[in-house]
């Protein structure tokens, strides 16, 4: 697997479990003894949920016709997922600390998710996990649509900004086997977003930060992203480094901080670790082929590490506090 990849300065922690012990433990139970009690670990429980799994799986269909909405093929999303996961350069030199588009095309993933899917999967998500950005009182801040609306909706709101799904691995049957294939090469937890953007946007997503290691896979259109070098926390020691540009916190251009300029064409995928600031945009330089009237659509599978506590930072936080000692990094 080839990667394109911008080098940064890392000022993050990456996860507490690395991914080839996640495969191991997949692999089957282990047991260890305490006291003279017999202890079996957490994947015992995993191999009673893949068994679950399993039987489900196994169910006969209800008819033998493809509804149109069933899940995609998942051979080919857990094949990439777990190739990619379990690399050499990802595990030792890759997750939470380069910034890198994949040279390997995904072929299966053109296509995958497209308007036409939107149009009839998008009322399946709660009017609250619909959204789009707006600005409001000097910040920036998502707006989610209203109970009731429909797909023109959602349209006529791409005119001017993007449009997310959130959460929709979790809600859109056809989405689902993504989010399970990235659950399992992964094993932690996981959750899958959609992107919505027409051509011509000047700006389709702020300059920001976000608390999770993304994978982004175009799907139609295109669209280009900028990924900067984070900042020093220590220039701004009272914001969330996991959420910046959010709200009134503007975050500023640094051109020599930039680590990759690149557009996304379908079938390709980037990688950006927690808390690298990024933007992006649809007006592109005009191309005369079927893909530039496309609206953009695309996956971004994060990974909540940091979200639920699985880091080196958290398990110190944890293990100061517990032993009553302050858990807040001295000023140096």
């Amino acid at each position: 697997m080839l990667l394109i990849a911008a080098s940064a300065t890392l000022h993050f922690t990456r996860p507490v479990i690395p991914p080839a012990t996640r495969a191991a433990a997949l692999a089957g139970p282990s047991r260890s003894r305490r006291g003279g009690c017999e202890m079996v670990t957490v994947a015992a429980s995993l191999d009673a949920t893949e068994a679950a799994l399993s039987s489900i799986r196994a169910a006969p269909a209800e008819s033998s016709a493809p509804a149109p909405h069933e899940p995609l093929a998942s051979a080919p999303w857990r094949h990439a997922f777990s190739t990619l996961v379990s690399h050499r350069a990802f595990v030792s030199d890759g997750f939470g600390e380069v910034v890198f588009k994949l040279e390997e095309h995904w072929e299966f993933a053109v296509g995958a998710f497209t308007m036409e899917d939107v149009a009839r999967d998008v009322t399946l998500l709660p009017p609250q996990f619909v959204a789009s950005g707006m600005r409001h009182q000097g910040g920036v801040y998502n707006q989610p649509f209203a109970a009731g609306f429909s797909f023109a909706d959602v349209d006529t709101r791409m005119d001017s900004a993007t449009v997310v799904m959130l959460n929709a691995g979790f809600l859109v049957p056809k989405l689902a086997s993504i989010s399970l294939a990235m659950l399992e090469a992964t094993g932690l937890p996981i959750w899958l977003n959609v992107y919505l953007s027409k051509p011509g946007l000047a700006t389709s997503t702020q300059l920001h930060t976000d608390a999770q290691d993304v994978v982004l896979v175009q799907c139609t259109g295109r669209k280009r992203w900028r990924v900067y070098r984070p900042p020093p926390p220590g220039k701004t020691p009272s914001l969330d480094p996991f959420a910046r540009g959010k709200g009134t916190d503007h975050m500023e251009f640094v051109e020599e901080d930039l680590l990759i300029d690149t557009v996304m064409e379908p079938g390709q995928v980037l990688y950006i670790p927690a808390g690298y600031p990024h933007t992006t945009d649809t007006l592109l330089e005009p191309v005369e082929d079927e893909v530039a009237s496309q609206p953009s659509v695309h996956l971004t599978v994060g990974v909540d590490s940091h979200i639920w506590s699985l880091s080196y930072a958290h398990l110190r936080q944890h293990a100061l506090t517990r032993a009553g000692q302050p858990a807040a990094l001295s000023d140096g």
